[in-house]
């Protein structure tokens, strides 16, 4: 006959464990992972995450990542110790060594942390997890650098419980637990854990707020770090409602990148900083300030008549045109005025203004193989060249089809020119010359394929162009 403990799960007889249990379970309701992964740095958090999870056996197959900077004379040692610690739990270690990168402009924290990321990022494979040990303290500390910092609604929703990273998911579990929680664990289950000496150093911001502020702030404010919690929590509510009305706000754009003056003006104020800053973030431009949000606004609705209004930030910037806003990455050094390249069947062509191929093409639309046989020579505009696309009866400047077409300003030197000898034969992929009419339609045909660096049309033109390769003038 066994005992009433012996019967219970650990989970049920430990709180801590159980508590750890239910978030793993909830996030379980989305998928299961295939292995928990643990980054274990050797320190208290880590170490009772770890154990706390070899000790709870919640199912998939567990694995501590430790990661060496190569930053302290110790960190050998610190590797050692997180070896022995996981190999004594019966938990198999993967440990990596990274080069820190000094010169990478964000600061030796911000840059062993980018390495240390990309490490474990590397690690997983699909569908697995990696758990770190951030905390409720933690949660504090982020959010009031953040805050230092002027973050808005989403900087303030904190270190995220559970997001996609990598081939797999990253998870914090131990966010309702504050650090005097996880050390009061620790000494339960008589762990023994690693002291970085850099935690002292107060030049960094982080050790500052921890060692000098929030002493005195939990000592006015006991509960300082759960509230922290709570407001890291309503803040993700409050950021799922707003991508939520942004993501309406954009449905009727033709293009998530460009906002039409009439669709921007439409909106309250509020709401139209909340969808320049939804697509901003759409379009993998990076985190834009409030200053430049409102920048971009101006830009847009109070740009005059004809007028190309330019904002840029270090990841982006925003173009007016034809009264819309255009969001884009910053465009590369073009190629120099007198630059050629050869081009033909089998060579593509890359460079700052995108790649350009030829493939074959289904009927008599493209170019003639004879034409390519010989070779064609990509150049850029120098200005003043007129051409006969297709179709057409008379010539018409490169600057009247351009704005004809709906090119964007920002993209007309950049478009490739294809010249056999000193004749234009096609415009990028938009047009072929109408030269082409005098090959017999028998001859094989080479369509134009090029990948622009950016967007080269203004949304819906790509319709006339469609119609004007072909159109009768």
């Amino acid at each position: 006959m066994t005992s009433d403990d012996e019967e219970r799960p650990t989970s049920d007889r430990e709180p801590f464990l159980a508590a750890l249990r239910a978030v793993l379970d909830a996030w379980t309701m989305a998928a299961k992972p295939t292995r928990i992964n643990v980054a274990l740095s050797g320190g208290l958090d880590s170490s009772v995450l770890l154990a706390a999870l070899a000790r709870l056996d919640f199912g998939p197959p567990l694995r501590a990542l430790h990661v060496d900077h190569g930053l302290h004379p110790d960190s050998g040692k610190w590797s050692a110790h997180c070896a022995a610690f996981a190999t004594g739990l019966g938990v198999e270690i993967v440990a990596k060594r990274v080069v820190v990168d000094r010169l990478s402009g964000l600061g030796l924290e911000g840059a062993a942390r980018e390495a240390r990321y990309h490490a474990l990022r590397e690690s997983l494979a699909t569908g697995e997890w990696l758990l770190t040990a951030h905390h409720a303290d933690d949660q504090l500390e982020t959010l009031l650098l953040r805050l230092m910092r002027g973050t808005g609604v989403r900087g303030l929703r904190g270190i995220l419980a559970f997001e996609p990273f990598g081939a797999g998911s990253l998870g914090r579990p131990l966010l309702d637990f504050t650090r005097d929680e996880l050390a009061a664990e620790a000494r339960a289950v008589g762990l023994t854990w690693l002291t970085d000496p850099s935690n002292d150093e107060t030049r960094h911001d982080r050790n500052h707020l921890r060692l000098r502020v929030l002493p005195a702030l939990r000592e006015r404010w006991p509960a300082a770090a759960h509230q922290a919690q709570r407001l890291a929590a309503q803040m993700a509510d409050a950021e799922h409602l707003l991508e939520a009305i942004a993501a309406a706000d954009a449905a009727s754009l033709a293009a998530p990148w460009c906002v039409p003056r009439a669709a921007l003006a439409a909106l309250e104020v509020a709401r139209q900083r909340n969808l320049v800053r939804h697509l901003v973030r759409r379009a993998g431009l990076g985190i834009v300030s409030a200053r430049k949000v409102d920048e971009l606004r101006s830009a847009l609705l109070g740009a005059r008549p004809g007028a190309q209004p330019l904002v840029r930030w270090p990841t982006g910037e925003g173009r007016v045109f034809r009264g819309a806003l255009y969001l884009q990455a910053p465009l590369p050094p073009p190629s120099p005025p007198d630059y050629e390249a050869p081009v033909a069947i089998g060579a593509a062509w890359s460079g700052s203004e995108g790649q350009v191929a030829v493939v074959r093409a289904h009927g008599a639309d493209g170019l003639p193989e004879s034409w390519l046989s010989r070779g064609l020579t990509l150049r850029f505009r120098g200005g003043g060249e007129r051409f006969k696309p297709h179709g057409r009866g008379h010539h018409h400047t490169l600057k009247h089809l351009f704005q004809e077409a709906g090119v964007v300003p920002w993209m007309r030197a950049r478009v490739p020119l294809l010249y056999r000898d000193a004749e234009l034969v096609a415009v990028g992929n938009l047009w072929v010359s109408s030269a082409v009419d005098a090959v017999p339609e028998s001859e094989p045909r080479w369509r134009v394929e090029w990948t622009p660096a950016s967007p080269v049309l203004a949304p819906g033109s790509s319709e006339l162009v469609e119609v004007r390769r072909g159109a009768g003038d």
